[in-house]
């Protein structure tokens, strides 16, 4: 017969696994984004191998976003709507974690 201590520790990897997959899939992608504005706030062309390759990524979701009202109307350091759009996510989304965590401090 199983421990049912045992069986509660393998119960409890998988909630672990998933939570570290998120966060490497979202390490992954705000890495992209970020380094999208910061070629943005610096205006390097797509005709640099880093500029195509970051904008090709990318270039999808802005598309999506410039479609919007407003979306093209550049705010600061060169940014659009669209790019801070873009960019809130990745901020927004560890908020979120931390706020729902359920732990008391």
């Amino acid at each position: 017969m199983i421990d049912p201590a045992l069986r509660r520790r393998r119960r409890s990897g998988m909630p672990q696994l998933a939570m570290e997959l998120m966060l490497i899939v979202y390490a992954a992608v705000s890495a992209v984004i970020i380094l999208r504005t910061i070629l943005v706030m610096l205006d390097v062309s797509d005709r640099i191998w880093i500029g195509s390759f970051v904008y090709g990524i990318t270039g999808p979701v802005t598309k999506v976003l410039d479609k919007l009202p407003g979306a093209a109307t550049v705010l600061a350091f060169g940014l659009s709507v669209s790019d801070l759009t873009l960019l809130a996510p990745v901020i927004l989304f560890p908020l979120g974690l931390i706020a729902t965590s359920g732990r008391n401090q």
